[in-house]
């Protein structure tokens, strides 16, 4: 018990340095007590690079307590990055024994690992408190579990450094972020060049932003790994289907994408003008297999009423043996196609 009111006494008195000619863009109050500002880094010209803030913090490891001072910085999407401290300053560990470069290098891998076990635990957990024989007492030990994952004589600074780093502080950069999403945003957030920048982008941007970086977006489909492409097509809106440039690619590349993608995309498709050679090569992708893929094309030709067309399908079912659903049947059968 003595532990965790330690650690609550760490959160509660946790602030920020507030530098002169210095704005904050906001702060992040934590969750027993206390807060941080958050502060933009930008380069000389002026393009925001990611965000720091330089904390001051009450630290306790086994009734010795001590202040932290550490500068944390993130990315544009709330990733922690990195942590400085003043020379005069460093970390240390129980009976004040600075960190060595070994443990520098550790916390900082702690800090970036969201796979850990004791950051999900409780902080009145992380210790086994055991009964001092001959003495009225208890001592504590470090749960065995969690030994290799933290640094030894620094257990409490691991645990409230990492919750600093990535706790509400996230989300309240990402909605920072996406209210300042331009151009030259966008520009940085492909240059990161990782899916959750990707992602990020997909979900930020909005309809006109869509239309100005459409090549870009289709190229990052092209290039992303799992469901990412489906999910970007789906994000696309509806009424740049519409576009030749859009339609043009989609002939060109449709049959690359995984077959759950290409079902997204049909049904982006649906209610859309779609040009004569799209349609042509979409017929070209029935599929005696793809049941499911063969009926929203049958509809989309269908539904583009081309005589021509509806021949070059009604060939290319019978060829192929391609399953249809009675209602389409019924409907090429009244046109005469089957």
């Amino acid at each position: 018990m003595k532990s965790f009111l330690l650690i609550l006494t760490l959160l509660a008195g946790l602030f920020s340095v507030f530098l002169e000619g210095e704005t904050p863009v906001f702060r992040v109050k934590m969750q027993n007590g206390g807060y941080f500002q958050v502060f933009e880094n930008r380069d000389s010209l002026g393009i925001l690079k990611g965000y720091w803030s330089n904390i001051i913090a009450p630290v306790c490891e086994d009734s010795v307590c001590y202040n932290v001072d550490i500068l944390f910085k993130w990315n544009l999407l709330g990733d922690f990055v990195a942590y400085e401290t003043p020379e005069k300053s460093p970390l240390t560990k129980l009976d004040h024994i600075p960190f060595t470069p070994a443990d520098n290098q550790k916390l900082q891998s702690i800090l970036t690992n969201h796979d850990l076990i004791f950051t999900g635990m409780p902080a009145e957990k992380l210790i086994v408190k055991t009964k001092k024989e001959g003495i009225d007492g208890y001592s504590g030990a470090t749960v065995t579990t969690i030994k290799e994952e933290v640094i030894e004589g620094a257990l409490y600074t691991c645990y409230t450094l990492w919750h600093i780093a990535n706790g509400p502080v996230v989300d309240s950069i990402r909605s920072h972020t996406k209210k300042l999403m331009d151009d030259q945003m966008i520009q940085e957030m492909l240059k990161m060049n990782n899916s959750k920048a990707h992602y990020f982008l997909i979900n930020s941007l909005s309809e006109t932003q869509y239309k100005n970086h459409l090549p870009v977006i289709l190229k990052l489909t092209l290039e992303g790994k799992g469901y990412f492409p489906k999910n970007a097509f789906e994000k696309i809106p509806s009424h740049l289907f519409e576009q030749q440039g859009l339609q043009e690619f989609l002939i060109k590349n449709y049959h690359e994408y995984s077959y759950y993608t290409q079902m997204a995309i049909l049904k982006k498709l649906q209610g859309v003008r779609l040009s004569k050679p799209l349609l042509l090569s979409l017929i070209e992708q029935l599929d005696e297999r793809n049941s499911g893929q063969n009926q929203r094309i049958v509809n989309l030709v269908i539904a583009n009423e081309n005589k021509e067309l509806l021949k070059v399908l009604g060939e290319e079912i019978r060829l192929k043996e391609v399953n249809l659903n009675s209602e389409q049947r019924e409907k090429l059968e009244g046109l005469g196609i089957l």
